[in-house]
């Protein structure tokens, strides 16, 4: 690293404490001559002001203000230091970490600029979450789940995507996760802690119930599921738990690059916030001006490529209300106010506007965002078992949980209920392995699933709250249970004129169940199990006030298969690359994919890809 002006790097970052509280069912501008900012426009005067903008110049988006705002412009006098390297990276999180790694793998100097200023007792840096979804690493062949098929697995991405995908891109993800992974587990020591397993060890795998190796993939309602979820969910815990990721060590384990990426010369800078690329007279990227926490600036020089990896833009309502248009139609139909529509994450979108700023464009819409949420409550996830809307009527085929969102959304607003009897644990056992389904790598959580579950009935009207087994873990949900459907369903919260519908439907799907044929919605017949058998049970979630837009923002930059940053016209903007949540045509419609985790398991590998890219070009 040649640094014109001395810079101290600050201490590692500690891992906050995870987001809480349970995950909401929820539901250019373009720089230079390129695209033109899509224009304010009041109430009263929008018409005039649209056809002004429109006949001005055209825009590549159909949003009614300015989320981008204008390129800022550093004056030179406020620059306190020039640093030089070969990479710089934007982002210090689990994508960051592994573009830095991998670049000064390949030899590379290497600038993370974290905006994370760390207190001191921080140890490593925070990341979110807590699984990594792969396929094909060597650790997974060794307890036998692959290797799989990668033309079948990057098939099916494309087809929960709605094949508004890039194939390419996704392939890049599929061929290279393994390698990645493989890499990652091999900078932890094989004594620590974080590579226990077993029934209460703090590494999982995403299993479900009874099924051998070779039983994969799981195909339900026609999308198949492969194991691919490492789980870095913490020490075994008893008692429920009401966030998500809420003992995750994901931040631990990746402290682990991160040290491995310093041991080979990676900088971090703390307290610096990537602010605007700058560029040449062709308009290839040369580096980035970065804002200190103490108000100064800094130019980092890039001579090799500036990857951003700056996260989603889930603190940015504007941003959300004007490109995330699903969540912000609905949001507005219900009253709620664009400033309550956010993600968990506290990104703010920096990361987007400077890849636009230089030229790039985010992906069109329909513009995906992670609202997993959708269908009955329970502590199960996403099984499929029998749903009913709030006026009593099935609506869907269960077992396509990459519809259920969208379905639940579209329902008359109020309860969406998960109804069921006696038989229940049959439904879970024969579950998919889907972001959100059971998960028997702890099999004493589906007998803790068991033990709550026989206590519903006696808790009346209160009803019982069970601890979940499904991926995040220990969260709890209440459960209304009788010995007979009608009082089951009054406890759950369906008015009194509802309840004659909701009968009904069950007893229309106890036809079904018996000729064993969904000949309304198509679920498949092992899925089809009769509610008639006492205790039943009601487990209610809504879909009224879902203004949220999930756990992160999915929509990112358009780049090549390469991962560098593309204009509207398809050209590079050479030297800089996107990866993470700033990467874009990776879900199309939604967040579904063929494993669960596959959110980080993209950014890490997408972070590792690109470090390599940039070192070598």
């Amino acid at each position: 690293m040649k640094t014109e002006k001395r810079s101290i790097s600050a201490p590692h970052m500690n891992r906050r404490s995870f987001l809480k509280g349970a995950l909401a069912t929820g539901a250019l501008a373009a720089s230079g001559a390129a695209l033109a900012a899509c224009a304010p426009a009041s109430s009263t005067a929008k018409a005039d002001a649209v056809s002004a903008q429109t006949s001005a110049s055209p825009s590549g988006y159909l949003c009614q203000e300015d989320w981008l705002g204008t390129k800022p412009e550093i004056a030179e006098s406020d620059i306190k230091e020039t640093i030089s390297v070969d990479v710089v990276v934007c982002g210090g999180g689990n994508s960051g970490i592994q573009a830095a790694l991998a670049a000064a793998e390949e030899g590379a100097s290497v600038a993370v600029l974290e905006k994370g200023n760390p207190s001191e007792d921080q140890v490593y840096v925070h990341c979110y979450g807590q699984e990594i979804g792969h396929f094909n690493s060597q650790w997974l062949i060794g307890q036998g789940y692959g290797p799989y098929n990668t033309g079948d697995i990057v098939a099916e991405f494309c087809k929960r995507g709605g094949n508004r995908v890039s194939p390419v891109i996704i392939r890049q993800f599929v061929d290279n996760c393994g390698e990645m992974f493989d890499n990652f587990l091999s900078l932890i020591p094989a004594d620590n802690h974080l590579l226990s397993m077993g029934p209460k060890g703090e590494l999982g795998l995403h299993i479900a119930y009874g099924r051998e190796p070779q039983d994969y993939p799981i195909v339900q309602a026609g999308y198949k599921t492969w194991v691919g979820d490492a789980m870095f969910w913490g020490p075994y815990n008893d008692q429920p738990a009401d966030g998500v990721g809420m003992f995750s060590n994901l931040s631990e384990a990746q402290s682990f690059s991160q040290k491995k990426a310093e041991e080979l010369g990676a900088e971090w800078h703390f307290g610096t916030t990537a602010v605007v690329c700058e560029q040449n007279d062709v308009g290839e990227v040369t580096g980035v001006v970065a804002k200190q926490s103490d108000g100064s600036y800094v130019r980092y020089k890039a001579a090799k490529g500036v990857i951003i990896a700056c996260g989603d833009f889930g603190q940015n309502s504007q941003m959300i209300w004007q490109l995330i248009t699903e969540v912000a139609e609905w949001s507005e139909r219900q009253g709620i106010e664009r400033d309550s529509v956010t993600t968990m994450t506290m990104n703010d979108g920096s990361g987007h506007k400077m890849g636009c700023w230089a030229g790039g464009y985010i992906e069109p819409g329909p513009r995906p965002t992670m609202s997993m949420g959708g269908g009955g409550g329970g502590p199960w996830g996403t099984a499929p078992f029998l749903w009913l809307n709030a006026e009593g009527n099935r609506y869907m085929n269960e077992g396509v949980t990459v519809g259920s969102f969208a379905a639940s959304i579209r329902q008359p607003l109020g309860i969406i209920a998960t109804v069921t009897d006696s038989k229940w644990l049959k439904t879970v056992q024969n579950a998919s392995i889907d972001h959100g389904a059971p998960n028997y790598t702890r099999p004493q959580y589906y007998e803790d699933l068991v033990t709550d579950m026989d206590k519903v009935v006696e808790g009346g009207a209160e009803g019982g709250i069970v601890r979940s087994c499904t991926i995040t873990e220990r969260m709890p949900s209440q459960v209304f249970g009788a010995n007979d459907l009608e009082t089951a369903l009054r406890y759950a919260g369906y008015a009194d004129d509802a309840i004659p519908a909701c009968l009904e439907s069950i007893k229309h799907y106890n036809e079904l169940c018996a000729a064993g044929v969904d000949s309304d919605f198509g679920k498949d017949a092992l899925n089809m199990v009769p509610i008639d058998e006492p205790p039943y049970y009601v487990a209610p979630s809504s879909n009224k006030g879902t203004g949220s837009a999930g756990l992160v923002t999915l929509a990112g930059l358009m780049t090549n298969e390469d991962l560098v940053v593309i204009r509207p016209d398809y050209t590079e903007v050479k030297n800089l690359y996107a990866v993470g949540n700033c990467l874009g045509q990776r879900f199309g419609n939604a967040y579904s994919t063929p494993a669960a985790g596959v959110s980080i398991g993209m950014a890490m590998t997408y972070g590792r890809i690109a470090g390599k890219n940039a070192a070598k070009s």
